[in-house]
């Protein structure tokens, strides 16, 4: 029997003290995916599908020396799995290349992961040695630097070949997005985020409430909801779209 409480208690009691407020958190271990807390994020409205999930490296040689706690084989079962129990979600990682003697065959299995789960989103970084570390203590930083840029090369170009294929779908999406504000490069536009932790940049005009076509249109303010349909062809990590109406969490959910 489970002993006092989870995660998944404290986020779902976190989700109920207002309804219109997204929730989201960020950098979990892959170990602290239960199946009830993937299954409350699909249910509940306001906790965003977006998963930050640190891969680090796709080897699990490598992650045996990094003392990850994980395998790449249960690393991508529960990629496959959040995907699966969680409909839209979107998946963001970490990737470190070059740790302690990664070799090129440990370097290929990170692209594959990579290539596997289509992350949205992805911190990539070449290793550099930390003193007082384990990895200082344990390993020498036997890849050269030559080596590390190269690798890291490489991770950033594939994620934004799967990136460029995850944007194909965007394209006519209709995303919640949340107001942060104007755009940086045109202060007739605005700029926010989607539940799956997107930027998306919108014209500031004056909209309808979605639920309540009567009321008088206006510009959006920062801190509210607007629906918004991605544009054709979408390309890079900000995407572009149209507004369609002011929203709810609770009105877009309806549509």
């Amino acid at each position: 029997p489970r002993k006092g409480r989870v995660f998944a208690d404290l986020l779902e009691a976190v989700s109920r003290v207002d309804p219109e407020m997204r929730v989201r958190f960020t950098s979990p271990h892959p170990k602290d995916f239960p199946r009830e807390l993937l299954d409350l994020i699909a249910d509940r409205p306001n906790i965003c599908k977006s998963l930050h999930i640190p891969a680090q490296s796709g080897s699990s040689a490598v992650l045996e020396r990094m003392l990850r706690g994980y395998t790449r084989e249960t690393y991508l079962s529960l990629a496959e799995e959040a995907r699966d129990r969680i409909p839209g979600v979107a998946l963001s990682t970490d990737m470190i290349s070059g740790f302690c003697g990664e070799t090129e065959q440990d370097h290929q299995d990170t692209l594959s992961l990579m290539r596997e789960v289509k992350f949205e989103h992805a911190f990539m970084f070449a290793y550099s040695e930390r003193e007082k570390t384990r990895a200082h203590r344990r390993f020498p930083d036997d890849v050269p630097e030559v080596v590390k840029q190269q690798r890291l090369r490489e991770v950033i170009d594939t994620y934004h070949e799967n990136l460029a294929e995850r944007n194909k779908a965007e394209s006519g999406a209709v995303h919640c997005v949340l107001v942060e504000g104007k755009s940086r490069r045109s202060e007739s536009e605005l700029v926010g985020r989607s539940d799956t932790n997107r930027k998306i940049v919108f014209a500031g005009s004056a909209l309808k409430a979605l639920d309540d076509p009567t009321e008088e249109s206006r510009v959006p303010s920062v801190g509210e909801y607007v629906a918004v349909r991605i544009g054709a062809d979408p390309s890079g990590v900000t995407l572009r779209g149209a507004p369609i109406a002011r929203c709810s969490l609770a009105s877009f959910e309806r549509t």
